[in-house]
């Protein structure tokens, strides 16, 4: 791509131009000055519309929120109510792994299933339980949003589990595996691992736990801030689905995807973002019924860039570009590579849009945050719109400078 663009007018000529780029189809676009939040390229801004992944960052800043970034996920074991009996106690953690020791997992160090096992063999000096009861109960009623996701997300493609509270490696066939099929049934496959480690051969039924249980045993996961970004690097849809219900939970809402959406819409209200049109339907973004217009994500992502509250976090766990960035290998490809490290930000793709939104470095240096989506009918992952995003972001790089002289934002047609 050229940077040979002679006058600021030209610069101006040529990001409109990318900015009305066909590729992009009805799309959304808004650029601003990071430390002012000045307009300063718009085009159906305030229009909601799906987001695809990058809701992950409302999800994440809510959790990051509610939770703070030491919070873990436990996965406890207690007493049960008769004799020879446990109960295992799901906290939400899907990262929890059923391999053994220290083989391969999809999950960056997570929690293990089998210390676990050893942890209460210890408690019940080395006698395996006769009977093991399965409290998968804190998500109740928010395990699959039938409305707006389809069975073939969760099985061939792998894209999505019933998100039960008690489950193992997001409950992949293969726990090494991102986009392996996802089981019918989580709590059991979870269960049945858990009972193999113990040995001998214990009863498993469905159940809860009583609230003054013995504890026995406990693992837990890696802190919060680990799980950002692990879910913003590997845009892990069930780690999104569960950090969204517990923030929800620790809000003082449900679980069930109503009102995990109101509860994650009231902590963008309580930074001051504007939410008007907002309609949050999940924590993944896989919702083709997600309602959110560019403004309400390039507020929070300027206010994560200036560290207002917990959102800091959030801004230093977004992908990067650049040979030593995280960013997923087929964006900023071929002459777009020029772009290096200038780019920090979530990517997004469902079949009706394809999403970036972050902070861009400009070549005089200066910060911009912006949001694109790239809005169309039945769009696959490898649409010319994904390469129009990254064509105007690299844009944006080359030649935003010229933006910050106008006294006016460019607002382009919808």
């Amino acid at each position: 791509m050229s940077t040979d663009v002679a006058t600021a007018q030209d610069r101006l000529e040529a990001l409109r131009g990318q900015a009305m780029d066909p590729r992009l189809g009805a799309a959304r676009i808004l650029v601003v000055e990071a430390d002012s939040g000045r307009r300063l390229l718009e085009r159906a801004a305030e229009l909601p519309a799906e987001t695809a992944s990058v809701m992950k960052t409302i999800t994440c800043a809510a959790a990051l929120h509610a939770l703070g970034p030491d919070f873990r996920i436990e996965t406890r074991v207690v007493r049960g109510s008769a004799p020879g009996e446990i109960v295992l106690v799901g906290g939400g953690d899907v990262t929890l792994s059923r391999v053994p020791g220290d083989g391969e997992t999809y999950y960056t160090d997570p929690a293990r299933l089998d210390e676990l096992a050893r942890r209460t063999l210890a408690a019940l000096d080395g006698e395996p339980p006769t009977r093991i009861v399965l409290d998968d109960s804190l998500f109740a009623g928010g395990e699959w949003r039938s409305d707006q996701w389809l069975e073939e997300d969760r099985d061939p493609n792998g894209d999505i589990p019933r998100i039960s509270s008690l489950q193992t490696d997001g409950d992949r066939n293969d726990p090494a595996v991102d986009d392996s099929a996802r089981g019918t049934d989580p709590t059991g496959r979870a269960g049945a691992a858990f009972a193999g480690f113990l040995g001998g051969a214990p009863e498993l039924v469905r159940g809860s736990a009583s609230p003054d249980a013995e504890l026995l045993a406990s693992v837990s996961s890696p802190p919060l801030e680990a799980l950002v970004r692990e879910c913003l690097r590997t845009s892990d849809n069930a780690l999104a689905e569960a950090l969204a219900k517990l923030a929800a939970i620790a809000l003082g809402s449900g679980p069930g995807f109503d009102e995990v959406g109101l509860a994650v819409k009231g902590v963008l209200a309580d930074y001051g973002v504007p939410v008007d049109g907002v309609e949050l339907l999940d924590g993944s973004g896989m919702s083709e019924g997600i309602r959110v217009p560019a403004v309400t994500v390039v507020d929070l992502l300027r206010r994560a860039r200036l560290r207002e509250g917990a959102l800091g976090l959030l801004d230093d766990r977004l992908t990067r570009t650049g040979p030593n960035g995280t960013m997923y290998d087929k964006r900023f490809v071929g002459e777009n590579a020029l772009i290096g490290d200038a780019v920090r930000a979530k990517t997004g793709y469902i079949n009706t849009v394809h999403s970036l939104a972050g902070i861009v470095r400009t070549a005089g240096g200066n910060d911009l945050v912006f949001g694109v989506f790239a809005m169309g009918a039945d769009m696959p992952p490898e649409d010319p719109a994904r390469t129009a995003v990254d064509d105007l972001t690299v844009r944006l790089h080359l030649l935003g400078d010229a933006l910050l002289e106008l006294d006016e934002p460019m607002r382009l047609p919808d």
